[in-house]
């Protein structure tokens, strides 16, 4: 059944934290903080410079947070202050389940009330940088705080259910009609809530004033390019998409790492350093 498919798949296997961030001449400090149900996350806190401004970075479903130090060392040269963490069940945080973001959104509240407590961290908007689950955690918790002044991501889904829908045909050749109504049965029973509860596409409005850059792949199989337009479309200025072109699934760093870090440092720029 694709229920079974479906919870096998919040089980994912831990991929152990392999690189140092003294590797990349990173001055990381360990850190441990809850979210807000409670869960002990793993991170690190870069300083740049302490009256900069900081951003979040937010890793993707089965990857943990040293997928993105070189993301990191760009904005850390770029005199930004950082915070990665691991989501739950990922890296060195606690758990044992992914809900794909419903209680993901947990651990992003808890690392910006984390930031909150601390005495260094100036009272100013973050930036969050978030790549596939993570891109999309990322702008359902700015739609509703504040605190998230300025929202980049890479490669979000625009809705889980649709997504859902989208991967058993991709992965399993699985047609929509009966099998999505297993599925998003099964994570009902699993976590309490219905996977169209966690729409980006829904949320995306709300950011605005803030701003929101979007990056996707246009040759991208699991997120396609036109989930992308259309949460461009529901976005509200000011707004960015950068489409590039002949990229897969978060290929874009990869294909051209020069272009792809200058332009994330200058959307984070004109908006945090006004």
């Amino acid at each position: 059944c694709c229920g079974v498919l479906l919870l096998r798949n919040t089980v994912l296997p831990r991929m152990p934290l392999s690189v140092s961030p003294a590797e990349w001449d990173l001055p990381a400090e360990g850190v441990r903080f809850q979210a807000t149900d409670g869960l002990w996350l793993a991170g690190w806190k870069v300083v740049a410079a302490p009256a900069s401004p900081w951003i979040l970075l937010c890793h993707g479903l089965g990857a943990n947070r040293q997928d993105l130090l070189d993301v990191a060392v760009a904005l850390f040269r770029a005199d930004y202050n950082l915070l990665l963490f691991d989501f739950r069940a990922h890296g060195e945080s606690q758990g044992a389940v992914t809900s794909f973001g419903w209680r993901e959104q947990r651990d992003l509240e808890g690392a910006l009330a984390f930031l909150g407590a601390q005495p260094e961290v100036p009272e100013r908007p973050y930036g969050i940088f978030g790549i596939s689950m993570g891109g999309a955690v990322a702008v359902m918790v700015a739609a509703r705080d504040e605190r998230l002044g300025a929202v980049a991501v890479d490669s979000p889904y625009s809705d889980l259910e649709e997504s859902m829908a989208h991967h058993l045909k991709l992965l399993y050749r699985l047609p929509r009609t009966p099998f999505l109504l297993c599925a998003t049965s099964a994570y009902r029973l699993r976590f309490g809530v219905w996977p169209r509860q966690m729409s980006p596409l829904a949320a995306i409005s709300k950011i605005s004033p803030r701003p929101v850059f979007i990056i996707q792949g246009g040759a991208d199989p699991r997120m396609p390019v036109s989930e992308a337009r259309a949460l461009f479309d529901a976005a509200k200025e000011p707004k960015d998409l950068w489409v590039i072109e002949g990229t897969e699934h978060l290929g874009g760093l990869q294909a051209d790492p020069h272009a792809y870090l200058v332009r994330l440092v200058r959307f984070f720029d004109s908006s945090l350093k006004r």
